[in-house]
């Protein structure tokens, strides 16, 4: 095994692709399997701009398939970068795809933080995707889902089954004034489950829940069931703005129960609207209390 220095231009592994490997290579044959040590291969667009690169310790190449240990690849996205790290993989030259496995950890430059067990990272389409359970941070937000597909910077992105979110909420204190008037905050937490899909989208502070949709507050908040709910984020603010919950809702507040077939929750002055012939079930002291079918809107919530 002897020392060298090899760089192979693009068309190596794929079109735009350039490769470098360093120290050690061993070869069977110049057309068998190829053992490099300490290697990167960058990637660059049809403009010449560097758009990705991987470097590991050991790659193993037969064919189309190269096979790749302790990963760290880097993501140069036109907004944001994302750094890609992983025990083990292989990459498709055919297709130019690469496959992560094992304690896969990816991190944005705007504090997004991914992991997984297992990623494809397909570099034409600019997607990263997986069937693995999955889990992502962002400031106050954190989503696990079994199943992913998302774009690299993790800011628009489709979790597939079994969602949960997880939002820790700032809100003023009971009797206070608003953050904005100076007023003192505490700290909150809502967790909205789903059987999913659920498609997140940071940039546009949404995020939609489909099938058995349940939003679980504090005591002041209560529990919402919905068959679908669009979330409206305010990242700012560290809250919620407002729901829209569609489809078979329920909603319950200690003994009180309300349905209908649609509701919209805004938070701002903590108003909830039923529509769709709601039905209120509330008890006070002893009696209960069932409301007529109908249409009830502008409900104040204490």
């Amino acid at each position: 095994m002897k020392k060298i220095f090899l760089v192979l231009m693009a068309g190596f592994l794929t079109a735009g692709t350039a490769f470098a490997a360093e120290k050690n290579t061993t070869s069977a044959s110049d057309s068998g399997p190829q053992q490099m040590l300490d290697f990167n291969l960058d990637g660059y667009g049809t403009n010449g701009r560097k758009t990705w690169d991987v470097q590991g310790a050991q790659m193993d190449m037969e064919g189309d398939d190269v096979k790749i240990s302790d990963i760290t690849a880097h993501l140069y996205g036109e907004k944001e970068n994302m750094v890609l790290t992983a025990d083990h993989g292989h990459f498709d030259r055919q297709t130019g795809t690469v496959y992560l496995k094992d304690n896969v950890r990816a991190v944005t430059d705007s504090g997004a933080t991914l992991t997984t067990n297992s990623l494809n990272w397909a570099q034409k389409d600019q997607l990263i995707t997986t069937d693995d359970l999955v889990n992502i941070t962002r400031g106050d937000l954190t989503a696990t889902a079994k199943g992913i597909s998302a774009r690299p910077d993790v800011k628009v992105a489709k979790f597939e089954k079994d969602v949960v979110l997880t939002l820790e909420e700032q809100k003023k204190a009971q009797g206070g004034k608003s953050p904005q008037e100076g007023g003192a905050l505490t700290a909150g937490k809502m967790v909205i489950t789903c059987d999913g899909p659920m498609e997140l989208n940071y940039e546009k502070s949404t995020a939609i829940f489909e099938k058995n949709v349940k939003v679980e507050g504090d005591a002041e908040q209560g529990t919402m069931i919905a068959d679908k709910m669009t979330v409206y984020f305010n990242q700012a603010a560290k809250q919620i703005d407002k729901m829209v919950a569609e489809g078979n809702v329920k909603i319950i507040r200690g003994e009180n129960i309300s349905y209908s077939e649609g509701a919209v929750f805004t938070a701002a002055d903590k108003r909830l609207v039923l529509t769709g012939r709601p039905k209120l079930i509330m008890f006070s002291g002893g009696g209960k209390d069932v409301s007529p079918g109908g249409q009830r809107t502008g409900q104040k919530l204490p």
